[in-house]
């Protein structure tokens, strides 16, 4: 009871400073807000240990996971960009609602380095025996680079590294679970 707890205060402290941070974006500055959506591909390497604590987990196929999601991305100079989006990830057995919040700096022509922290919530009932989870609320880091093909369109590859130990595998006795992420996706700006 005490996580569930700790993660409700997490999420509504970094909620109201994503308000805060969105607002001060929509009217700040000259440079435009814009908004867009995105989709891709999700390939998973959870990380756990098994019951007598030696290294285990699961690799997904290659197309067994897809994610998609909205995009809100305010230039704040020349070069540098925040970028939040808000994204649902469908793996082969569990859901994420994830939130991450990105840096993105142009560092050549169409190319464009992102990084930084993102929010992993688990919104799965608790129905089976084959999931147990720990903690509902994660926490990752991404860094990843994107192309612009055009004023539209944005290709993107991620890399997303899980530091909380989100969940458990009880039929496949894999426990402490991270879920590392690698994600090719496309985005398209209205």
């Amino acid at each position: 009871m005490k996580y569930i707890n700790a993660d409700i205060r997490i999420w509504k402290k970094f909620s109201q400073i994503l308000c805060i941070v969105i607002t001060g974006m929509m009217f700040s500055q000259n440079y435009p807000l814009k908004f867009g959506i995105k989709a891709g591909w999700n390939y998973s390497n959870v990380n756990a240990v098994d019951e007598n604590g030696n290294p285990s987990g699961y690799l997904s196929g290659i197309i067994d996971e897809v994610y998609g999601g909205l995009v809100i991305e305010k230039q704040i100079s020349t070069k540098s960009y925040l970028q939040v989006t808000p994204t649902v990830s469908f793996t082969e057995a569990v859901t994420f609602i994830e939130l991450p919040v990105y840096f993105k700096y142009n560092f050549y022509k169409k190319f464009t380095l992102l990084v930084g922290p993102k929010l992993n919530y688990i919104p799965d009932e608790q129905y089976n025996n084959s999931y147990y989870f720990r903690r509902r609320l994660g926490i990752s880091g991404d860094i990843g680079v994107d192309y612009k093909i055009s004023n539209h369109f944005t290709v993107e590859g991620t890399f997303s590294k899980g530091f909380t130990k989100q969940f458990d595998q009880l039929v496949l006795t894999y426990y402490e679970a991270r879920r590392d992420v690698y994600r090719i996706g496309v985005t398209y700006y209205f």
